[in-house]
């Protein structure tokens, strides 16, 4: 089959055939062409020549002659990928009959175009105003390619991918956790989109890539959702990729140390090193946190208890601070915060220690606190207090510093609060005033409600100041406190119970200091 694309015209000096620089044309079809056109003598050299060449100029084929009717014909154009038939529409001339749709698809078919006839089209160009102009009278079905299953993360997975070479990054902050929390989406599956196949205008169907289906990598800690189709967490935890599958750990352990191999650590739930914490670097917990070696001049915070098994050697920089308890084997320069208790093994050194209910150093080797300042709700209790060298010592049980400062700081806002309000009442008692009097014009009357509402807001932040403040309160006067010494206090010693100071000016022992009708007294251990 070839694709025609030549015109025959027929003027007074002669017939005259062209051919397209780009068609593709058999001199069968340009023969079969001339003689529906009428003509019995023809010069065969030149259409030969004419078809070779394909110049796109006229060339004269026979001399000029008389036709009677002529059938209508057609030229064929077929695209490269198939999907296209076009047709040029020579119309019938002398009374030839017109052709009819059935024919028009006729010579289609006979160039192979099975597929996708546009009757539409065909009915219009035979109409009459689609002449001389290339018609579009089949179409294909383009092929539509699938595409594979995805997986949509709903969580940054970035931290896992290796550091570009010459990438500025902070080696603290390595991203060593991924926080998820229960129920929380975590992937979603992009369905695999199958395809269509294609089919060309010779009937030739068009094969198409089939997208391919895949799982969610689901590990542990994950459910899926009924249709397959959505991850979530089980539970509080940190996310992890093993053997290409996503997990959620409820704990998470540091098999080493704590540093810039690990970077900083920031995890919802309880935390386990297995090593040390290096200076310089973070670990904050959700829950428990508990450190095998020693802690130096780092940071540390846990919702739950903290232990740390050796002991802190902080050189003045390390903070530790918990909502429980803090278990811990020394203390050396260090600043320590508990809402629970402090509980050493071993001894406090030089440190800055603070405790909602008990600080107490109770190891067999020495259970001494020297230097620094120790702080408790309730009682502080050592074995030694002080040193031989009469190293400057604080301990302050009953009222915690932290805890009178908040409370002064609360009672200023409190006054504040009030100062505010009675200026508020005394602008709004005039504007009320006024509007009693039908004398308030429309900026007052927006202040007025401006006024009301500040009121409303307030009132509302001095009652949650007279709540804090009473629970303050509670706090200082909840218990009186008292310091216990198993063994020897030290002078240079300075023991503060309820506000009350006392300094130790000479060794004692086997003492219990505690809060008595408005001083502190010493009595026996017990």
């Amino acid at each position: 089959m070839n694709q025609q694309d030549f015109n025959i015209e027929l003027r007074e000096d002669g017939v005259f055939l062209t051919v397209a620089p780009d068609g593709g044309v058999s001199a069968a079809s340009v023969v079969s062409a001339v003689k529906r056109r009428g003509l019995k003598k023809f010069d065969n050299g030149a259409i030969l020549k004419a078809i070779e060449e394909k110049s796109g100029l006229p060339v004269r084929i026979s001399d000029p002659v008389e036709v009677g009717p002529t059938e209508a014909s057609f030229r064929i154009k077929i695209s490269d990928d198939g999907l296209s038939c076009d047709m040029w529409y020579i119309p019938e001339t002398g009374g030839a009959l017109h052709p009819t749709i059935e024919q028009v698809k006729g010579e289609m078919n006979s160039h192979g175009v099975v597929f996708g006839h546009d009757e539409e089209a065909i009915k219009k160009m035979l109409g009459g105003p689609i002449v001389k102009q290339w018609v579009v009278t089949a179409k294909g079905i383009p092929p539509v390619n699938g595409k594979d299953a995805k997986v949509d993360y709903k969580v940054d997975l970035d931290v896992f991918k290796p550091k570009a070479v010459g990438e500025n990054v902070n080696m603290k902050e390595l991203g060593a956790v991924i926080n998820v929390v229960k129920d929380q989406l975590i992937a979603e599956k992009i369905p695999a989109i199958k395809g269509t196949e294609g089919m060309t205008v010779l009937g030739k169907k068009i094969n198409i890539y089939v997208g391919k289906d895949i799982t969610l990598p689901a590990g542990k800690g994950v459910t899926l959702s009924e249709d397959k189709m959505k991850m979530f967490a089980d539970c509080d935890g940190n996310l992890q990729v093993k053997d290409k599958k996503l997990s959620v750990n409820p704990t998470f352990e540091v098999k080493g140390d704590v540093d810039y191999g690990v970077g900083n650590i920031d995890f919802v739930g309880p935390v386990t090193v297995k090593g040390a914490v290096r200076e310089g670097f973070e670990v904050k917990s959700g829950a428990e946190l508990v450190i095998d070696d020693v802690v130096e001049g780092a940071t540390l915070y846990s919702v739950g208890n903290t232990t740390i098994k050796k002991g802190v050697r902080g050189t003045g920089k390390a903070k530790i601070s918990a909502k429980g308890d803090i278990n811990i084997g020394y203390i050396d320069q260090a600043f320590i915060r508990s809402e629970g208790s402090v509980l050493v093994t071993d001894v406090i050194l030089h440190s800055d220690v603070g405790a909602k209910v008990d600080v107490k150093v109770t190891g067999d080797k020495k259970g001494q606190i020297v230097g620094g300042r120790i702080m408790a709700g309730n009682e502080v209790l050592c074995t030694t207090l002080g040193g031989e060298m009469e190293t400057k010592t604080e301990v302050m049980v009953g009222e915690l510093p932290e805890v009178l400062e908040e409370r002064k700081q609360t009672q200023e806002r409190l006054k504040d609060l009030e100062t505010q309000l009675e200026k508020l009442e005394a602008n709004l008692s005039f504007l009320k005033a006024l509007q009693q009097k039908n004398q308030l014009t429309p900026d007052k009357q927006e202040l007025l409600a401006k006024l009301s509402k500040a009121k409303f807001q307030y009132k509302a932040m001095h009652n949650e100041a007279t709540s804090r403040l009473k629970t303050l309160e509670g706090e200082l006067n909840k218990q009186d406190g008292c310091v216990r010494v198993r063994n020897t206090c030290y002078p240079g010693v300075i023991i503060t119970i309820k506000g009350v100071r006392y300094l130790v000016r000479e060794k004692l022992r086997f003492a219990k200091f505690v809060y008595e009708a408005g001083e502190i007294r010493i009595k026996a251990f017990d």
